[in-house]
């Protein structure tokens, strides 16, 4: 590293609160604008192929439906003192090196942008894809236990299973819960109650599930999330015609998606949405860089230094404006690129189905609305 520039320090991350699906484990930058999320070889390797490539391979499309890829950050070090950080510490903790001690598929981390950032209260809803929920090289008894899996949830029919989700209502600073265990047990009829319970319309009383809901706080339940007829039904057209979008790109690339999800997020906050509702956006940041490899080492002072990171990460501070709703592509690390295999039916199957009930609770909110004469 150049003498002429002062090192970077990474700020200390604490766990991301917002992670509704997926495994544990996932950190996020004090500001929360960045993710740092443990990865498998294969993942890592498909978001730099899909970094890297040209216009011209279908694959590049896919880039409109991702996290923005930031690039890969090696861990090389631990914590000197743990309970430093949360106990009054100024944002930056001392890092010491210790060879041998991190385990080589626990060193890498994906830094992705966080798409639930600029958002106020975010709703987010993670949908796991695909009728087929193992990969082709596990075990026979994991197969076995995955298409067991499959069978007895929604999975199978629908190509869909609603993951975990969570909802605001605009006068609450905390979010009602929606934990794994309900996506697991509903049948295919139950699909549009937990469509319902995700899109809830401010005005109506929160639905009942069958099974009971986490919340954050005691007596969260009793509140009545969501939004305005009129800001709901922008949300839901706004999905639909993305998931059509997404399905068409899909439809066009050969790959086996196991195990990834669909992440829709949608502002809970009444004022953000209204304001989001009249600034045109998009619904998922593109990524054009290359990808960048995030390289770290230990100064004399125990700081961790990043000796290369992507200028997209060191941009002067400004507040972010979230979009109405995004929605995105998430999880491949059991994601393959096979030539000649054509698309994951399984996969698109799931699309369609939420297409459709996205279309149905669009058409439901519409009848709410008041007529032109």
């Amino acid at each position: 590293m150049s003498d002429s520039l002062p090192p970077l320090t990474l700020a200390a991350t604490h766990p991301l609160a917002a992670q509704v699906g997926g495994h544990a484990g996932v950190q996020t930058t004090e500001d929360e604008s960045l993710l740092l999320k443990p990865a498998l070889h294969r993942e890592i390797n498909f978001y730099q192929r899909l970094a890297a490539a040209d216009d011209q391979d279908e694959i590049s499309k896919l880039r409109k439906w991702t996290p923005k890829f930031l690039g890969v950050l090696k861990l090389e070090g631990q914590l000197k003192d743990s309970s430093a950080v949360g106990n009054g510490c100024d944002g930056n903790v001392e890092v010491v090196p210790v060879h041998g001690k991190i385990a080589p598929e626990e060193q890498e981390r994906l830094v992705l942008a966080n798409v639930a950032y600029g958002f106020v209260k975010p709703c987010i809803l993670d949908v796991k894809l695909g009728t087929v929920l193992y990969d082709e090289d596990a075990p026979p008894e994991k197969q076995a236990r995955m298409i067991k899996a499959a069978q007895n949830s929604t999975s199978a029919e629908t190509g869909v299973r609603l993951t975990g989700f969570q909802v605001y209502g605009n006068d609450s600073p905390k979010p009602i819960l929606t934990p794994k265990s309900y996506g697991r047990s509903i049948k295919k009829e139950q699909l549009p109650d937990g469509i319902e319970m995700f899109f809830p319309v401010s005005s109506a009383p929160y639905p009942t599930p069958p099974n009971p809901i986490e919340t954050s706080e005691s007596g969260m339940s009793k509140s009545h999330p969501g939004l305005p007829p009129l800001l709901l039904h922008c949300v839901l057209t706004t999905l639909q015609a993305d998931l059509e979008d997404l399905k068409a790109t899909l439809t066009n690339i050969e790959m086996r998606m196991v195990g990834g999800s669909v992440l829709i997020v949608y502002e809970g906050d009444w004022e953000r949405a209204s304001t989001a509702f009249s600034t045109p956006s998009g619904t998922a940041a593109t990524s054009e860089d290359e990808d960048d490899e995030v390289e770290v080492e230990i100064d004399e002072n125990g700081q961790l230094v990043l000796e290369s990171i992507p200028d997209e990460a060191i941009e002067e501070e400004e507040e972010h404006q979230a979009p109405l709703c995004s929605l995105s592509l998430i999880d491949f690390a059991h994601t393959r690129l096979i030539d000649g295999a054509g698309p994951d039916e399984g996969v698109l199957k799931g699309i369609q189905t939420m297409i459709d009930l996205v279309r149905q609770r669009k058409d439901k909110i519409a009848a709410m609305l008041p007529s032109d004469g």
